[in-house]
């Protein structure tokens, strides 16, 4: 019976693996001329037979093999998972150096068929031999459309003891807006042309193409410290060499391609590629006058949030629009979140009906643009004091008759009692208003002034209060900028390059984004050194200044 109830019990727990496949080059860089293989690992719960399609691109097929079929069962979590894997390989050769790829790669099985992205790789001229220790740029796709992120994580590999890493020069990603990313540098093993090495992760960013076309994503300089094996130290068995070395490392340069949005591009297109969530809340629908009406909007995904302004949700007479604040947060390198916090001041009575405003994204996969409906909600306001307008009546007949009365002449010789007005005060009552109101109005700004926060204005010109106290941050000196990056839609350090401020303040701005660039991701320590100029940060806010001018003047 207890056999009985296991064999029950085993055969409504065991899960198989929907179809997939995984597609493997040996080696990775091929040799001109020199035959290598491409595995396709399948991965199925089927007997039939596959059917796979792709087209080489730069190389050529001459044979082609089966390697059979492996199972696996594991028992975890109180399931039995079996994996049937087959295997099928493809002897290819190049004929030219360059870059090559198996594209369309689409498996057909049971009337079905899935596909596996496209398999891209570098023939070699000659064969290299693998170095110890080497650099190397993993890049998630090569080729995306414009403001699609890409992600980019730079590795150093090692087959011996590494004692240090030391950072010599970044990446400049020219024609990217970057997000630089923290994560974790935790070691892990990986298999590289048949051999195993530890990889590193030394320097992450989430790149965010500005323009069409073949961008690069430069090289990584590095020195690494490492244990060199020899036959003649007794310690190198152990793993303890005494035989350390130095090496100065590089990536390689490697190149994407970067197309244009499909048109028509809608009008309400955020920019953003990638799927998003949106979400729009109201304080309140029903307010009187002079009561401010507050509005929050929340888009979250993995797009260029860094760019993406507020969207304009309604536009009324009655009501006063203010400033409106953005807050950008990175949960991870596909997540981020960016907040508008709307402030509107109600006027006047008035009513606005409910509607909507469409927003939309991209999606790259669909290749298509995604509608986003966003709901405002009837606004309502109330208690003003208008009074209703009155039109003269029409003099009649009778009221021409009654001109022609006049009333009797008092006689001057009597003058009338002296009364006094018993509502007297109330013509002093708006004057006694405005001394309360300027009372108030000088202990708030005298309290406001008591703590430091009092706008300056004259030489300050907008320099946020953050730089002033000796902090940096990138996040505050972008949204500072923002409209001239608005204007010209290039990064900060392009916009610095080409204003008209004096070369020692370019220099010093230059330098200033350059070092922020390594105060998360350089081995050395003390991190970012930020001392504020006055003078810079005042010939930047009159810069910032002119550009908003003159787009005033522009737009008038």
């Amino acid at each position: 019976m207890k056999i009985v109830l296991f064999v029950f019990i085993l055969f409504f727990s065991i899960t198989t693996w929907a179809d997939s496949a995984k597609v493997e080059l040996n080696p990775a860089r091929p040799v001109v001329g020199e035959v290598f293989r491409a595995f396709f690992h399948i991965y199925t719960d089927s007997d039939a037979e596959p059917v796979i399609n792709f087209i080489p691109s730069g190389v050529e097929v001459v044979g082609k093999s089966n390697q059979g079929v492996s199972t696996s069962t594991v028992y975890a979590n109180g399931n039995l998972t079996v994996t049937r894997e087959m295997i099928y390989v493809y002897e290819l050769v190049a004929s030219r150096p360059g870059s090559g790829s198996l594209r369309d790669i689409n498996i057909s099985m049971n009337g079905k068929t899935f596909r596996h992205p496209t398999v891209s790789f570098n023939v070699l001229k000659e064969a290299e031999e693998k170095s110890e220790v080497f650099v190397m740029a993993d890049i998630a796709k090569k080729e995306v459309y414009l403001g699609e992120g890409i992600l980019v994580r730079y590795y150093v590999y090692s087959r011996a003891q590494v004692n240090n890493i030391e950072l010599k020069k970044f990446p400049k990603l020219t024609n990217f807006l970057k997000r630089f990313l923290q994560e974790p540098e935790n070691p892990e093993r990986v298999n590289v042309d048949g051999q195993v090495y530890v990889r590193r992760l030394v320097y992450s960013s989430k790149l965010f193409p500005e323009k069409v076309g073949e961008l690069k994503i430069d090289p990584l300089y590095a020195a690494v410290t490492y244990a060199a094996a020899s036959s003649n130290d007794p310690f190198s068995t152990f793993g303890f060499s005494r035989d350390f070395r130095t090496r100065s490392l590089s990536s390689e340069a490697v190149t994407i391609t970067v197309k244009p949005l499909p048109e028509p591009v809608p009008a309400g297109f955020t920019g953003l590629i990638g799927k998003h969530e949106f979400d729009l809340q109201f304080g309140q629908s029903k307010l009187i006058v002079n009561e401010p009406l507050e509005i929050k909007l929340t888009v979250s995904g993995g797009g260029m949030l860094e760019t993406f302004e507020a969207p304009t949700l309604f536009k009324a007479q009655g009501f006063e629009e203010f400033e409106t604040n953005g807050d950008l947060k990175i949960s991870d390198p596909n997540n981020a979140t960016k907040i508008f916090d709307y402030t509107y001041l109600a006027k006047e009575n008035m009513k606005i009906p409910a509607g909507t405003v469409t927003l939309s994204t991209f999606d790259p996969t669909a290749q298509k643009y995604i509608p986003v409906q966003l709901n405002i909600p009837e606004l309502v306001v109330a208690g003003g004091n208008a009074s209703p307008k009155t039109e003269s009546p029409k003099e009649d007949k009778k009221t021409e008759d009654k001109k022609d009365f006049q009333m009797p002449q008092i006689t001057k010789d009597f003058a009338g009692p002296i009364l006094e007005d018993p509502t007297f005060y109330r013509k002093y009552l708006t004057y006694f208003n405005l001394l309360v109101a300027g009372i108030s109005l000088f202990v708030a700004l005298s309290l406001v002034m008591k703590k430091g926060m009092f706008p300056k204005f004259g030489g300050d010109l907008g320099v946020p209060n953050l730089f002033k106290k000796g902090q940096f941050s990138l996040s505050e000196f972008t949204r500072w900028l923002s409209p001239l990056i608005q204007k010209t839609g290039k990064a900060p350090l392009a916009i610095i390059r080409e204003s008209d401020l004096r070369e020692p303040e370019k220099t010093y701005f230059i330098d200033l984004l350059n070092a922020n660039d390594y105060k998360d991701y350089s081995a050395q320590k003390g991190g970012l050194k930020f001392t504020y100029q006055s003078g810079a940060f005042k010939s930047l806010g009159k810069y910032i200044e002119s550009v908003k001018n003159e787009s005033s003047s522009k737009s008038s």
